[in-house]
């Protein structure tokens, strides 16, 4: 195996949590929620305590904190953080992996790993509860939930800017190649220096694991479908015959309808839906570019944000509801400003997303605005809930916020997530 490379000096830990300055307000004429939030129900016995019952949108803390005078990076956060155990995540900050847990206190940094390089996508998480890096360097890096290394880095390549890698149910870990294709990395760091998947085409998109199949989009305008129990990948589309065609390349990662179908934005402004044979389920034409991926709640109804630029107008976004049974729009929400990042979904079934123009909305499943909140920075992260009633998204100034919200947790029902699964 190919050492891996040497590491630079460690950079100084970021400051530790501090709470948001109390008049940290929005400016005149904005409002940081649509309407007045509703009072929360009384704690049952097994509710958090009193601190997690204020009002959701509450902004609780921004890390690493600003301080005026003083450097921090700048590298935009626009991966999802992974969650492990009742309060504690992870996430890329720079080239470290960071270790974090929202207690009821505050926020508390419990590690830190350096992981060599810039990571453009999202951190995966197994089911051995081991996190997968592919960072800037060209390695995979494997993580345990204590911050340290569990095998030696993995030299698969440079990393591609919207594919991050997807872990299978036997761990073993998928990675777009930089020049095509797709590597594999067993579940113990174990890599044949060569393609599993070979081909001139790249897979500028993180897939998803379903039945036995690695489902992801290519810049050829086909979603693939690639057996993953053989020693070498394969389409098992016909392409000739249409099965995964879109109309441009795809760089959303797709979302598994609840039934059965492979929902996937393309970028020619058709969000499309595929039987796991290929064939085209349904086609809905929504005007913008889709850049986000979308997720599906527990009804079957889908969410994708939408951005609308166009020369010489106010640059626009919305999130769409498109009905679970008759793939028709059912509503659209403004936001703000254009809508990059991935919705998440929470257990209550109220949607969270942010848009460039730097605001956080929390949503109903009918539309209705709950709570939206300014954070002054562009979000095109993924949200994610990391611990009952904690909200985190990453902002383009570098940092994360975490937000009071009504969730328990992530829905367990759907495709509430980026990468659900």
């Amino acid at each position: 195996m190919t050492p891996a490379p040497a590491k630079p000096a460690a950079p100084p830990k970021v400051p530790a949590y501090q709470p948001p300055d109390e008049d940290e307000t929005p400016p005149p004429g904005e409002s940081a929620s649509a309407e007045p939030a509703p009072q929360p129900a009384a704690p049952a016995p097994s509710s958090p305590p009193a601190a997690d019952k204020k009002v959701p949108g509450k902004l609780m803390w921004q890390f690493p904190k600003q301080i005026p005078g003083q450097a921090y990076s700048t590298t935009p956060l626009r991966g999802c953080t992974v969650a492990f155990g009742k309060t504690r995540f992870a996430a890329c900050l720079g080239n470290m992996l960071v270790g974090l847990d929202w207690k009821n206190s505050g926020l508390e940094q419990i590690w830190d790993c350096e992981v060599g390089g810039h990571v453009p996508a999202s951190p995966m998480l197994g089911s051995d509860n081991l996190i997968r890096v592919h960072s800037g360097d060209g390695w995979l890096h494997c993580i345990d939930e204590d911050g340290s290394r569990v095998w030696e880095p993995v030299p698969v390549g440079e990393p591609l800017g919207w594919a991050a890698p997807i872990v299978d149910l036997n761990n073993t870990t998928y990675i777009s190649g930089y020049s095509g294709g797709i590597y594999r990395v067993g579940p113990r760091g174990e890599y044949k220096n060569r393609p599993f998947l070979r081909t001139r085409q790249k897979f500028d998109s993180t897939g998803l694991i379903y039945r036995g199949a690695l489902y992801i989009g290519c810049e050829d305008a086909f979603l693939w479908a690639i057996p993953i129990s053989e020693d070498e990948g394969r389409n098992s589309w016909d392409q000739l015959e249409d099965r995964g065609r879109t109309q441009w390349f795809i760089n959303s990662a797709p979302a598994l309808g609840n039934d059965s179908t492979i929902i996937v934005a393309g970028r020619d402004e058709n969000l499309y839906a595929f039987h796991p044979d290929g064939r085209q389920a349904w086609k809905l034409h929504i005007p913008g570019q889709m850049l986000a991926s979308p997720v599906v709640a527990a009804n079957g109804d889908v969410f994708v944000g939408v951005s609308i630029v166009r020369a010489g107008q106010r640059d626009k976004g919305k999130i769409i509801c498109v009905d679970g049974d008759s793939h028709r729009v059912r509503w659209e929400y403004e936001a703000r400003g254009p809508v990059e990042s991935t919705p998440v979904i929470g257990d209550d079934q109220i949607l969270y997303f942010g848009d460039n123009a730097g605001f956080i909305h929390a949503l109903r499943g009918d539309g209705q605005c709950m709570w939206r909140q300014q954070v002054r920075s562009p979000v095109r992260s993924a949200g994610n809930i990391v611990g009952p009633n904690r909200l985190v998204f990453g902002l383009d100034n570098g940092t994360m916020v975490g937000l009071l919200c009504s969730s328990g947790g992530v829905s367990r029902k759907g495709w509430p997530k980026y990468s659900a699964r």
